[in-house]
């Protein structure tokens, strides 16, 4: 089954297995094959709606001692391999973020939507320290549904106009899904944990529930020492409406500021999928990942019996 998006915008296969949205060009996973990373490098590893610009806050706000005043939003990018624009009529005129990394400054908090299995060899070689951060599905497809009308196709037509919700979540259950499907996101990234990858798994819904363990979890796996009090400070200052601040602030007082964080923050919260969408509508995606993943630490996270 085709995505609801593909009706309006081209979507295809290169050098791997995930359906890619025309703003990930070819040029950018050629890069990605062969990217050469820095020593103090850290990469974020999320499948889309999963909280990647959270994940990255708090990893910035360690880095500078939990104060927002330091982070420097010029140099703060969207993933890889993705062209920054929500309007895909403009791609030719955008810079993907591959290229536009090789001047910013170390450390660089690096991310990704992608599998694991489009990552060049000096990830693994380097041992970079990888986060990845997992979200409930369902909660996935709720925020990615709210956040896909916010583009705009080849002919600058909003995307939203032509697709529902229950098209997203037919298309999301399959293997048609844009960056692949869900559960084999996280498989890929786990299993890669297991055999000892420099890998942390995280999930959105623990950092919900005890922010504080995440941070101090977080830290160790980057290589950071943090006092209790920089902890703290990163706990308050990475929370969602904290978060909306930074951003307003750095858009006035720092020229240049990479990307508009605005469209990415929302609700910040977990769980929405019980109350926001009829029970009935999740039997398949419950039915369907439930055997993708069972036997795995995911199956009694999110879909115990």
């Amino acid at each position: 089954m085709a995505s609801p998006l593909t009706t309006l915008v081209p979507t295809r296969r290169y050098k791997g297995p995930s359906l890619l949205p025309p703003n990930v060009p070819d040029s950018a996973i050629d890069a990605l094959e062969t990217f050469e990373y820095r020593n103090d490098d850290i990469l974020i590893a999320a499948y889309p709606k999963s909280g990647t610009h959270w994940i990255n806050e708090v990893i910035q706000l360690i880095l500078h001692k939990g104060d927002p005043a330091q982070l420097d939003y010029r140099h703060r990018r969207v993933c890889l391999e993705l062209k920054d624009t929500h309007d895909f009529s403009k791609l030719g005129k955008v810079t993907s973020t591959i290229e536009l990394v090789k001047t910013d400054p170390s450390p660089r908090v690096l991310m990704t939507h992608l599998g694991p299995s489009y990552l060049s060899k000096d990830t693994w070689t380097k041992r970079i320290p990888i986060v990845c951060i997992l979200r409930d599905p369902r909660d996935v497809v709720i925020s990615m549904y709210n956040f896909s009308k916010d583009f705009k196709s080849l002919e600058s037509k909003p995307v939203g106009d032509d697709y529902t919700f229950d098209a997203l979540l037919e298309t999301f259950v399959s293997d048609e899904a844009i960056y692949g499907n869900w559960c084999d996101h996280a498989l890929g990234y786990e299993r890669l944990a297991a055999k000892g990858e420099n890998i942390l798994i995280i999930s959105y819904e623990d950092m919900k529930k005890d922010m504080t363990a995440a941070v101090k979890s977080i830290a160790s796996h980057i290589g950071h020492e943090v006092t209790a009090e920089v902890i703290a400070k990163v706990v308050t200052n990475s929370a969602i409406d904290a978060m909306r601040k930074n951003y307003q602030e750095a858009s006035k007082t720092q020229d240049n500021v990479a990307v508009n964080f605005s469209s990415f923050i929302k609700t910040g919260t977990a769980g929405r999928w019980k109350t926001e969408v009829p029970e009935d509508k999740w039997k398949k995606l419950n039915e369907n990942f439930k055997e993708k993943v069972k036997d795995t630490v995911f199956a009694k996270r999110y879909f115990p019996d």
